[in-house]
């Protein structure tokens, strides 16, 4: 890596990383109770929350693992970042005014609490908490992707970097939890929005690439031949290989919206009639922020096919190969602000599981401790938990898998099948019931993991076995529903059903 690239990152990562700690504490003046770290229930407005949402809809999955997998396959992988941010927004309808009302209304914090109260089952809400642990997956795949950068643009090896990221991450997480979240993610969103622009045009000129856009398509379909422009799919792969896999991906994503550290944030929006405007920005950002996977391609005319890099390192070296050094530096510390947008969010859902899922909705009830305490024990638990989290991210981290978009994905795959039964067709279905929601739970995790783990998939396919499982929990939520519904009461108004639980 030229030198001059090294000290611009330098230089461009310090100012960063202050920026990032000032806003930690700006997030720490605005945090006084549980509720303000756990959702910063009803402070931002809709523009800033969809900045927010897509940034942690992309993440260094979008920014570093998407130009890999079209680095290293083709066009083939092209049809991830052209699927999942419609799915996405399609699934972000069904459910993200329910949660916010919900939320507003009856103060839940959490996915797994708005899934348990929703049904009336503490089991629900364990068992979802229980799921949600591995989002530690995803956690350490931004990770992974940050030393990656680190070690790519700034010279430094792999495991510093990697160090480097946990601590600026835990202090302004510590500091401010969602409302340092939001606030920071709001700024890398917007520089995430920059980058992938430039990419785009980049990729739309052939810049860098001999001659103009033909030849570079003729160079991508000498260098990758199984994976040209005329290539929809690759034969044998368990991804790309077939019209109904890529299907199986887009269903996948269906639930997306709704993971943890993204369906929180519907509850930081203002007010509910912002939720309109919200989903519009959205749509609106989150498909423009995946244009960043053309970079691989264009990589693959610049760099050539065998420049003997790892596929995730192509954006940082096709950046220091097309812009001078100040521009390149610059850019690369745009890709690892989408890096710490996702991980940030991540954490703070995670230290939720064990502080309002877990302290506060099991153990507060039946030790019977007063309220006052209960909020200081909360929140001291949010705060200190960060570190737990850190700390197994960065040792499961330290050696690093080989695609991060799969790697991440062994985790939410297994979220996803869980919850779409429960939270898709139960936010929609007013007759859904809590036998059903249990069933759908079970069903689809059951068949996540069967069918990820022994038969066919090999670890290479979340994707497909996520999809299987969203659809098999799905289909159990509606006929299980159909079954029981005439046995035990049926589904009212979300708002009326808290009020004829509590009376």
């Amino acid at each position: 890596m030229d030198s001059n690239i090294v000290v611009y990152s330098w230089i461009f990562m310090s100012l960063f990383i202050f920026l990032m700690l000032a806003m930690g504490w700006v997030g720490m003046r605005r945090t006084k109770t549980p509720d303000d770290f756990a959702t910063a229930r009803s402070s931002y407005g809709p523009f800033v929350i969809a900045l927010v949402i897509a940034a942690g809809i992309s993440s260094g999955s979008t920014f570093m693992g998407m130009p890999g997998l079209a680095y290293s396959l083709g066009t083939p992988s092209l049809w991830y970042p052209l699927l999942y941010p419609i799915a996405t927004v399609i699934g972000m309808l069904f459910v993200a005014k329910v949660i916010k009302r919900y939320g507003d209304q009856f103060g839940t914090r959490t996915i797994p609490e708005f899934i348990g109260e929703r049904f009336n089952s503490n089991f629900l809400r364990l068992c979802l908490t229980i799921i949600s642990i591995l989002l530690i997956f995803y956690v350490v795949s931004q990770f992974v992707a940050a030393a990656t950068m680190f070690q790519t643009m700034m010279g430094i090896n792999y495991q510093t970097g990697l160090i480097i990221t946990a601590v600026v991450l835990a202090i302004y997480v510590f500091m401010g939890g969602s409302h340092s979240d939001i606030i920071t993610d709001a700024i890398q969103g917007f520089l995430m929005v920059i980058i992938a622009v430039v990419v785009f045009i980049s990729f739309m000129t052939s810049f860098g690439a001999v001659g103009g856009f033909g030849d570079m398509l003729n160079t991508i379909a000498e260098e990758r031949p199984e994976g040209g422009f005329n290539q929809l799919f690759l034969a044998g792969d368990n991804t790309y290989g077939s019209l109904w896999l890529v299907g199986l991906l887009f269903v996948a994503h269906l639930p997306f919206a709704v993971l943890p550290h993204l369906g929180n944030k519907f509850m930081a929006v203002k007010s509910g009639k912002d939720m309109k405007k919200l989903i519009m920005y959205c749509t609106i950002i989150a498909t423009i922020l995946p244009l960043m996977a053309l970079g691989g391609m264009l990589g693959i005319a610049v760099i050539g096919s065998d420049a003997g890099i790892s596929p995730d390192q192509i954006i940082p070296v096709l950046f220091s190969e097309l812009f001078p050094p100040v521009i390149a530096a610059f850019f690369a510390v745009a890709v690892l602000s989408a890096i710490m947008s996702t991980s940030d969010g991540l954490i703070v859902s995670l230290t939720q599981l064990l502080a309002n899922d877990l302290y506060r909705k099991s153990i507060v009830p039946k030790l019977k401790i007063s309220k006052e305490r209960a909020e200081i024990n909360e929140l001291l638990i949010s705060r200190y938990s960060t570190f737990v989290v850190i700390i197994a991210a960065v040792i499961l981290a330290w050696s690093p898998p080989q695609f991060l978009s799969i790697f991440m994905w062994i985790g939410i795959g297994g979220i996803m099948a869980a919850t779409a039964g429960p939270l898709v067709v139960g936010a929609l279905w007013q007759r859904a019931t809590k036998t059903a929601a249990i069933s759908s739970l079970v069903a689809g995790t059951v068949s996540y993991w069967i069918i990820y783990l022994p038969f066919g998939f090999n670890f290479s396919n979340p994707f497909g076995a996520s999809g299987i499982g969203v659809i098999i929990g799905m289909l159990t939520m509606y006929f299980v529903t159909i079954a029981t519904s005439e046995k035990s009461s049926k589904g009212v108004p979300l708002s009326k059903e808290k009020q004829v639980k509590t009376s």
